[in-house]
């Protein structure tokens, strides 16, 4: 018997606000937004740590699951 296969998607963007007219603005005006597709919950986030931390409510990071 195979094991069953589960997905999990997720959208992830990477989004760049500059203000009008202003020069390049620092990089503090990039954030992301992600999506978890099957319940659509959105968050908005500015370090890769709560995304990772977005994603391990959803999907358990720890697991080896036989993959390097």
């Amino acid at each position: 018997m195979q094991p069953e296969a589960h997905t999990v998607s997720f959208v992830l963007r990477f989004v760049y606000e500059e203000p009008p007219g202003a020069d390049p603005a620092p990089a503090a005006t990039w954030y992301s937004v992600v999506r978890h597709v099957q319940s659509n919950t959105e968050r908005r986030f500015t370090r890769w740590e709560d995304v990772v931390a977005f994603l391990a409510q959803f999907i358990d990071l720890q697991r080896d699951g036989g993959h390097a």
